[in-house]
């Protein structure tokens, strides 16, 4: 836990230099029509020299497996896909870029353990004669909660949801007002609970 601490000195945010300059590579092989088979090439050639250098696990080839996972399905993606179909490709390039972490994606409408104690707290300070706060936190459910162990606590990091690109303007508002709360209430626990001193969390919210 002590990269979420003091992430100064402990994380570093985005793709390396060297990164950067591969995928810029990568993607002008395909020359000005951007011919995937092509870029295929280079992408499978890279992964061999890497996978030769017992570097499988690197971040480099985690970008390149993530970079084919998209050429491959780009053909695939239309306005009609269902939020579940959205929610799939997307959980795929997740899974690619935390392999051999500690961090896992809990999916399948997950509960969010933080916002249901927060829920339960406040209901016990004010509470009210149809005791709707705790048969309503009961069934709000999450998309996917991005989580790690922290001896046998499982530790909640953010909530993400995902809506299809033609929802409607109020289902979206509504959907991305308890992805906030939920959030916060995640961010809240990290700090009392588990006396994590962060004011910033990354989550996801995404349309289509």
């Amino acid at each position: 836990m002590a990269a979420l601490e003091s992430p100064e000195g402990n994380t570093c945010i985005g793709l390396s230099e060297e990164d950067k300059s591969l995928l810029k590579r990568m993607i002008r092989s395909g020359g000005k029509e951007s011919d995937a088979e092509t870029m295929m090439d280079e992408i499978l050639s890279e992964q061999l020299r890497l996978s030769r250098l017992r570097m499988k696990g690197s971040d480099t080839y985690k970008m390149l497996d993530i970079l084919r996972y998209m050429i491959d399905s780009i053909d695939q993606y239309t306005e009609r896909d269902s939020e579940l179909t959205a929610y799939r490709h997307f959980a795929k390039l997740l899974d690619c870029l935390f392999r051999d972490t500690n961090l896992k994606l809990l999916d399948g409408e997950m509960a969010c353990i933080a916002l249901k104690e927060e829920m339960i707290a406040t209901h016990s300070l004010y509470p009210s004669e149809e005791d709707s706060a705790l048969s309503t936190c009961s069934v709000r459910k999450i998309d996917a909660i991005m989580a790690t162990d922290v001896k046998k606590d499982c530790v909640e990091l953010s909530s993400n949801e995902w809506k299809r690109s033609n929802v409607s303007s109020l289902i979206a508002l509504k959907q991305q007002s308890k992805n906030l709360r939920s959030n916060m209430s995640i961010l809240n626990q990290l700090e009392r609970k588990f006396d994590i001193k962060t004011k910033k969390i990354l989550a996801v919210d995404f349309f289509g």
